[in-house]
C-alpha cells in the first residue's frame, strides 16, 4: 500500500529508530511500512497520520492536500458545509482540525442556530464523530502500545543471550499457526493445562 509515511519522517528529521521510539514501533517494521512491504492496520495509520499532523487521506496517497486548518468563523463554517455536501471526509482532516471544528462547534451554537441553520445536523454529527473518534483511538492505541510491549518481551526471551530454554521459534511460531484455528475458550483451557503441570526436572 502506497504511502507518505518515509516522506513525512525524513521531512520531520527523524531516523527510523526514533520515530518508532516515539510510536512505540519497532524500527525494522516501520521500515516495512513504508516500503509497502507490510500494511498497517488503520488505527495506526490514524496515529501516524496524527503524529505528523496531516489527514489520513494524505497520509494514505489518496489526495494532495494535507490538512483544512481552521483560522477563523469563516473558515469553519467553510468546513462544516463541505462536510454537509459530501465534499470532504472526517479522513480528509487531521485529527487537530477535527477537534478544533468540534470545539468551534461547541463554542459557538448561536452562529450555527441563527445565521447557518441549515448546517445545524451536519454541526451536531461533527461534534458526537470527534468525541467517538477520540475515544476509540485512545483505546487502540492503548492496546496496541500493551501487545507491542509483550511482543517485545516475546523477543527479548527467544534471543536472549542467557540461553531460553522453552518453546523454540519455530514451536512458538507452531503454536501461534494453531491457535488461529481454535477458540479462545479452548485455547486458555490449553494454557491453564500448561500452567498446572510440575517443572521439568533438572538436568545435572
Amino acid at each position: 500500500m502506497k504511502n507518505r509515511i518515509g516522506e513525512l519522517r525524513r521531512e520531520r528529521g527523524l531516523t527510523l529508530k526514533q520515530m518508532g521510539k516515539k510510536l512505540n514501533i519497532r524500527d525494522n517494521t516501520l521500515s516495512q511500512y513504508e516500503t509497502g512491504k507490510r500494511e498497517p492496520q488503520l488505527g495506526l495509520m490514524i496515529e501516524i497520520a496524527n503524529f505528523f499532523n496531516v489527514s489520513l487521506e494524505y497520509l494514505m496517497c489518496e489526495n494532495n492536500k494535507r490538512d483544512y486548518p481552521i483560522e477563523n468563523n469563516d473558515d469553519a463554517i467553510d468546513l462544516i458545509s463541505k462536510f454537509k455536501n459530501n465534499e470532504i471526509k472526517f479522513d480528509s482532516m487531521s485529527n487537530s482540525t477535527a477537534i478544533n471544528l468540534g470545539f468551534w462547534i461547541v463554542t459557538h451554537p448561536d452562529v450555527i442556530k441563527m445565521d447557518y441553520p441549515d448546517l445545524y445536523s451536519s454541526a451536531v454529527t461533527i461534534t458526537n464523530q470527534v468525541a467517538s473518534d477520540h475515544k476509540i483511538l485512545n483505546m487502540y492505541s492503548e492496546r496496541r502500545k500493551k501487545d507491542n510491549d509483550t511482543i517485545a518481551e516475546i523477543i527479548d526471551l527467544l534471543e536472549s543471550e542467557d540461553g531460553f530454554y522453552g518453546a523454540t521459534p519455530k514451536e512458538t511460531l507452531e503454536f501461534l499457526k494453531q491457535s488461529e484455528r481454535i477458540d479462545h475458550v479452548e485455547l486458555n483451557k490449553i494454557l491453564e493445562f500448561m500452567k498446572s503441570l510440575p517443572d521439568a526436572p533438572n538436568e545435572d
